[in-house]
């Protein structure tokens, strides 16, 4: 009688320590996880403040390109020239 107690009292000690082992490598699971998402935010973040600058710096060089794409064409092509200023006023 006495061993079988004393065998139920192994059993249940060691189901007692499996389940907060597991209770607590648990807890720790899900505080990762909420860490992992919490930088996933923050990089989510910076990638897309990145992209906008990279699309608006995109942007800006495509302009700037345009504008002296047609000024060496309007000197080139149209051999237009930029006025000559002068002290004098003519009306």
């Amino acid at each position: 009688m006495l061993a079988l107690l004393k065998q139920k009292i192994i059993i249940n000690a060691l189901l007692i320590t499996a389940v907060v082992s597991i209770s607590i490598l648990s807890i720790h699971w899900h505080n990762q996880m909420y860490l992992l998402h919490k930088q996933e935010k923050i990089v989510k973040s910076d990638h897309e403040r990145i992209n906008a600058l990279n699309r608006q710096l995109m942007m800006e060089s495509s302009e700037l390109q345009s504008g002296v794409t047609v000024y060496q064409k309007s000197k080139e092509e149209l051999l237009m020239f930029a006025p000559v200023k002068s002290d004098e006023v003519s009306i």
